[in-house]
């Protein structure tokens, strides 16, 4: 019977040049390359997942929601009878929704930050008047289709009998925190204390332009026996401050202070430049002298029209009709 060979005995020499020959394939080393950059990229993602959710915690915790645009409207009806300035949400989207250029949407951001530390919520009045007249204009079309249906239905009501009418809004762009308290009436028993504060977001801002004519002039004021509370007062601010801006526009536009009787004019688009053509407003040529302050150019108009109880009928003069039925400008750009 023949000997059976007697192996080496195992050795960490031996275990060594075996863990090199089986390492010297190309194919290995790509295995364990593969691996590690699978295990690094994986680390790095759930380090940036931790770091957006400790993000997104602070923020929800600071009352911070930049990520969004909220349009809403502000309404004086029931300021002299319980002291409040109600809010309605017409929208909110994502801001980069609104705003899809991301210069545009930048810039927002950037001067959003800027006027929440200068403590002036109407950010426009630290814009160009260039950058205002683009961010203004793409929040009309926002804000237009709100009503969309509503524009259709409108413009045939100037050949058929219809219960549609019109009404003249305004509207800009604010970024505020309200640190009054205001829910203390949901929670009686529990005061939600010194944090009870609002959310800082970028708005669009919307109110009745006979709302603002009336606060500019003084027809709308506070009631005598206070506001419902801090809340309502803060907003109460912003309207004034609003209605600032509107009177402020209004007369330079009909070249007189009488806020409330104060007309628009004829042609509202019209240009500052010396241009002759036809149509375009005397007034506003005038105006081409100087360049505008900050605080000129920070609303816009919005024709909103919506179906009413009782209908004026076709009997009503063309003019009229004509004139409820055109959307104008108030801007005073070249």
């Amino acid at each position: 019977m023949a000997a059976v060979a007697k192996r080496p005995p195992l050795t960490v020499s031996l275990l060594w040049r075996a863990l090199l020959r089986a390492t010297s394939s190309k194919t290995v080393w790509a295995m364990l390359a593969g691996g590690a950059m699978a295990m690094l990229i994986r680390y790095l993602q759930d380090m940036l997942r931790r770091f957006q959710q400790q993000e997104a915690e602070s923020l929800w915790r600071r009352h911070v929601d930049l990520g969004v645009v909220q349009a809403c409207l502000l309404t004086t009806e029931h300021l002299k009878s319980l002291g409040r300035v109600e809010k309605r949400t017409l929208f909110v989207k994502p801001i980069a929704e609104v705003f899809r250029n991301e210069y545009v949407l930048a810039n927002v951001l950037r001067t959003a930050e800027k006027a929440v530390a200068k403590n002036e919520p109407f950010l426009v009045t630290h814009m160009s008047q260039e950058d205002k007249w683009h961010v203004l204009t793409t929040c009309t079309n926002h804000l237009s289709s709100c009503f969309a249906p509503y524009h259709v239905f409108f413009n045939e009501a100037r050949r058929v009998e219809s219960y549609y009418q019109s009404a003249w809004y305004v509207f800009t762009l604010t970024c505020a925190q309200t640190e009054a308290s205001g829910r203390w009436f949901i929670t009686p028993l529990k005061p939600v204390g010194k944090n009870d504060v609002g959310m800082l977001r970028i708005r669009i801002l919307m109110m009745n332009e006979q709302e603002l004519r009336d606060i500019s002039s003084g027809a709308i004021e506070p009631p005598s026996f206070g506001f419902f509370n801090g809340r309502h007062e803060s907003r109460w601010t912003t309207c004034q401050r609003f209605a600032e801006l509107f009177g402020r526009q209004l007369t330079r536009v009909a070249g007189t202070d009488d806020v409330g009787g104060a007309e628009w004019g004829p042609n509202l688009c019209g240009r500052l430049s010396n241009s002759k053509k036809k149509g375009s407003n005397p007034l506003l040529s005038s105006m081409g002298s100087g360049p505008p302050e900050p605080e000129e150019n920070c609303i816009l108009r919005i024709h909103v029209p919506f179906p009413a109880g009782k209908g004026g009928g076709i009997e009503e003069s063309d003019s009229r009709r004509l004139e409820e039925c055109v959307s104008k400008d108030v801007v005073l750009f070249e």
